[in-house]
C-alpha cells in the first residue's frame, strides 16, 4: 500500500513530463490523433495518473482535445496545436550528438547521422555478411518520427528499407517514452494505423536483435529497448521507475526466501493461508491491478537470465 502511495505521489510531482510524453505521442502520429482506448492501453507504461482524463487532458485544453470518433463510445485525442520537428528531439538524435562528442569516437561522424546504438549479447555471435547488412542500413536516410512523412508510392527496395527504417524509428522513440523502456507488441499494435506503420510490428523488433529484446511467455510477447538496460536494471532510471524498482526488489527478496526456506506448511495452515490470501486479494484487488505490472514480472525472468 505504502509503494502504491508512493508512486501515486511521484506520477503527481512529474506531471510536466507526462504532458510532453502525450504531446510527443501524438506528435508521431500522421494526423496528429490517437484513439483514447489505445492510450488507455499503455497508461501504466507511460507513466500516467489513473485519472488521466480528468487530471491531464481536461486540465489542458490548449494542447489535447476529445473528439468523439464515427463508432459509437469512441473517442479520438487530439493535439490542439502541433510543434514543429525542430523543437522535437528524438531520444536516438541525443545519443547521437552524445557519441560524436566523445574524443574516442570510432565511428565517422557522417555514418553517424541516420545510425542507431546497437549492442548484442556475448553469446550471440554475427557473422561476417550480417555485419555488413546492418552496417549498411546504418548510412540509409529515413524521416524522424517527428517530421512529416508522406507515403512512397514507388516500392523500390530502397524506398521498402526507408519505410522499415521509419517504423523502427517509431518505435524505438515509443519505447523511449515509456517509464520502463517496455511494452506488450499486443498493445503497440494498436497505434501501427495511427503511425503510419503498415508492416509487422513483432517482425521488426525480431530482424533488428541489436536494439530490441523480444522475450515470449505464453502468448505474450513483451519487447524491452535493449540500449536502456544492464544486467536487467534500467540504465537511467526514472522517479516512476524506482518506485517500481521497489516493489520488483521485495518480489525477488521474497522468492528468495521461498526457496531458503527450511520449514513445510501443512496442509490445513496452507488451506488456511490459501482463504487469507484470497480474502486480501480480493480486499485490495484494485491496489494489486494498480501497483503490480506483467512488465514487474517479465524484469524478474530478464533478470535471472541477466539477458538485458
Amino acid at each position: 500500500m505504502q509503494i502504491s502511495k508512493e508512486e501515486s505521489a511521484v506520477i503527481h510531482d512529474t506531471h510536466p513530463l507526462v504532458i510532453d510524453r502525450l504531446t510527443r505521442l501524438l506528435s508521431m502520429s500522421l494526423s496528429k490523433t490517437l484513439p483514447l482506448r489505445a492510450i488507455f492501453k499503455v497508461w501504466r507504461e507511460l507513466g500516467l495518473p489513473d485519472d488521466f482524463e480528468d487530471s491531464i487532458l481536461s486540465q489542458n485544453p490548449h494542447l489535447f482535445n476529445i473528439l468523439d470518433a464515427h463508432e459509437p463510445n469512441t473517442h479520438l485525442i487530439k493535439l490542439v496545436t502541433s510543434p514543429s520537428h525542430e523543437k522535437l528531439t528524438a531520444a536516438v538524435e541525443n545519443w547521437r550528438i552524445t557519441e560524436c562528442c566523445k574524443d574516442d569516437c570510432s565511428v565517422d561522424r557522417t555514418e553517424m547521422r541516420f545510425s542507431f546504438k546497437h549492442g548484442y549479447p556475448p553469446s550471440m555471435k554475427l557473422k561476417k555478411n550480417l555485419r555488413a547488412k546492418v552496417k549498411e542500413w546504418q548510412k540509409l536516410p529515413y524521416t524522424g518520427p517527428y517530421e512529416e512523412f508522406t507515403s512512397v508510392k514507388k516500392r523500390s527496395k530502397t524506398g521498402v528499407m526507408e519505410i522499415e527504417k521509419r517504423a523502427v524509428a517509431i518505435v524505438h522513440e515509443f519505447l523511449s517514452l515509456t517509464v520502463e523502456k517496455t511494452v506488450e507488441v499486443e498493445k503497440i499494435s494498436h497505434f501501427r494505423k495511427w503511425f503510419g506503420i503498415d508492416l509487422n510490428v513483432r517482425d521488426l523488433f525480431l530482424d533488428h536483435p541489436g536494439m530490441f529484446y523480444l522475450l515470449t511467455k505464453g502468448k505474450r510477447h513483451t519487447v524491452f529497448l535493449r540500449e536502456a538496460y544492464e544486467r536487467g536494471c534500467l540504465i537511467e532510471p526514472n522517479p516512476v521507475y524506482v518506485v517500481r524498482r521497489k516493489l520488483l526488489d521485495l518480489v525477488i527478496l521474497g522468492r528468495r526466501g521461498l526457496r531458503s526456506a527450511d520449514y513445510k506448511l501443512s496442509s490445513s495452515e496452507s488451506e488456511e493461508d490459501d482463504d487469507d490470501l484470497q480474502e486480501t486479494e480480493n480486499d485490495h484487488g484494485n491496489m494489486s491491478c494498480r501497483s503490480i505490472t506483467c512488465s514487474l514480472y517479465i524484469m524478474i525472468t530478464c533478470y535471472n537470465l541477466h539477458v538485458l
